[in-house]
């Protein structure tokens, strides 16, 4: 197969993170790990061009079909009670309060569409053929390096698997 560009490399991890949190893994930690790179729209004999069009025309017709619904929610806000307790020593009055901390009250937003929005672009990649499948990582010592000339997805298979190098760059192939 062939080596993506770290533009590339970005725009999946950007996908791939639609409802992940900020501290996710990276794909280079993930592929580390051993973890499979999931939910890779596949389609044989594509070129990694046209897969970049189609997920891009997919991406607009989602956003069209479903436009976004950003709901706020706050939480409520609580305050302990104050307590003041005075000891007196002689003829010195010592005073403490303790309380008074305000809990909750955070604003938070989120798209209330966002998974409908996910759902209607993967209508539409398999509308154009492509499935979305998990590819394993290359066990170690695999080197994919001879296939980055390959311009389209080769058919799965069972050594189908991938790279991911630590500039960003990886490859899909068979190991």
């Amino acid at each position: 197969m062939t080596l993506f560009s770290k533009r590339r490399t970005v725009a999946l991890a950007s996908i791939l993170a639609v409802s992940a949190c900020m501290s996710a893994p990276s794909l280079y930690d993930n592929y580390k790990a051993g973890n499979p790179l999931r939910a890779f729209a596949y389609k044989a004999g594509v070129g990694w061009n046209q897969i970049d069009r189609d997920k891009t025309d997919c991406e607009i017709e989602a956003a069209q079909r479903v436009p976004q619904n950003i709901v706020v929610r706050s939480s409520p806000t609580y305050t302990t009670p104050t307590q003041t307790s005075c000891n007196q020593i002689g003829t010195q009055t010592f005073c403490n309060t303790t309380g008074g901390q305000i809990y909750g009250g955070q604003t938070t937003s989120s798209d209330a569409n966002a998974g409908l929005r996910m759902r209607a672009y993967g209508q539409c990649m398999a509308q154009r053929g492509y499935r979305f499948v998990d590819i394993p990582a290359c066990p170690p010592g695999t080197d994919l390096s001879s296939q980055h000339n390959e311009t389209v997805l080769r058919p799965l298979s069972q050594r189908t698997c991938y790279q991911v190098y630590e500039s960003g760059a990886y490859a899909v192939g068979d190991g």
